[in-house]
């Protein structure tokens, strides 16, 4: 006997006793809301915002192409603006480091410059490492994706804090 089922939302093949969908992550269980409405191929009842048959797998009320196109891109954007902003805190950082490095010292142009180069590729590095949670939360297309960040960025100087967000963030994915 099939010991699986297919999620109602995202199509996926599940676990036939499975209360949520491991890759949706949506409730499955629930009471079927129109006594009326059977999926047209096995005649099983369905739901009216179901997008698959559990049953046959029979493919109905999917949404418009444009508007998953349209959740991908915003999450892509938040991905964009944190990118940028890493770049620009980089840039900042290493203005003042670098400043404050050669101030007094060597005031030469040469010696500035590789004072920023240096400071401008470890904090880009620490950076990333640091933010690391968050990004991977934002390709994930996590549902906490901001929860996330907001954990990252305020507790992850613990190194308790980071290795939580980092958790959250490779849990769920959707």
């Amino acid at each position: 006997m099939d010991e699986t089922k297919i999620c109602r939302y995202c199509g996926q093949i599940i676990d036939l006793y499975s209360e949520n969908c491991e890759y949706c992550g949506r409730f499955l269980n629930k009471e079927h809301d129109n006594k009326d409405l059977f999926c047209k191929k096995c005649k099983h009842p369905v739901n009216t915002d179901d997008n698959f048959c559990q049953f046959c797998g029979a493919v109905f009320n999917l949404p418009p192409a444009n508007e998953t196109q349209d959740i991908s891109l915003k999450h892509n954007m938040i991905g964009i603006h944190y990118n940028v902003v890493i770049f620009l805190t980089s840039l900042v950082l290493s203005f003042a480091l670098a400043f404050f490095v050669t101030t007094g010292k060597d005031s030469s142009t040469g010696a500035y410059f590789a004072a920023f180069g240096i400071a401008f590729i470890v904090s880009e590095i620490f950076l990333y490492i640091y933010l690391l949670p968050s990004i991977i939360a934002i390709e994930n297309n996590n549902k906490n994706t901001y929860f996330i960040f907001i954990c990252n960025l305020l507790l992850g100087i613990t190194v308790v804090g980071w290795f939580v967000a980092l958790t959250m963030a490779l849990q769920t994915k959707h």
